[in-house]
């Protein structure tokens, strides 16, 4: 009994370190969970922008411009965060390079996350007392915020031709491109 329930422990911890964190999943199912992850973010950063426009913010007292700012910019926390969820559970692609890339694309996400909450925490932060209090404050967090998309940016997206061939064929990713 002893002896069955050890080599069981050994066998569980044995599958348990097998596996890595992450499974490989075939660079389709990659590119597919990976392209509608960034589509959502894509449409929910591009909504989020149209609704700070169409608030009036720019026309509004400080106040009322502050709390649109803020969704704006709990919009863009919440957004990146699903997004980062979302790469993460894409899993690594199994293909050369995959781990790299799938932890390049998903540290860019997380770190933008940080960012975006930092700013969120500042565009909170924000003086309403006077106009020039008030710009330099929406000034900053923006400048905050262009940072933490510019990480996402720069990600290099790897020279895998297998993930370049799974991506042309899905519908997905020919979205993201148009």
């Amino acid at each position: 009994m002893l002896r069955s329930c050890a080599l069981a422990a050994i066998l569980v911890s044995l599958l348990v370190a097998g596996c890595g964190g992450s499974p490989r999943v075939k660079p389709a199912a990659y590119v597919r969970s990976m392209c509608t992850a960034l589509g959502n973010w894509k449409n929910t950063i591009q909504s989020a922008g149209v609704a700070l426009q169409s608030s009036g913010a720019a026309n509004a007292s400080r106040p009322v411009a502050k709390a649109d700012y803020q969704r704006f910019v709990s919009s863009l926390v919440t957004a990146t965060r699903r997004a980062a969820s979302a790469l993460h559970s894409a899993g690594i692609p199994a293909v050369s390079g995959g781990q790299q890339l799938a932890t390049r694309l998903t540290r860019a996400f997380d770190t933008a996350t940080q960012r975006l909450l930092e700013a969120e925490s500042r565009a909170k932060a924000i003086s309403t007392t006077s106009a020039t209090t008030f710009q330099l404050g929406a000034s900053s967090v923006t400048t905050e915020i262009k940072s933490a998309l510019q990480a996402i940016a720069a990600v290099a997206p790897g020279r895998s031709a297998q993930l370049r061939r799974a991506a042309a064929k899905d519908q997905t990713c020919q979205a993201l491109q148009a």
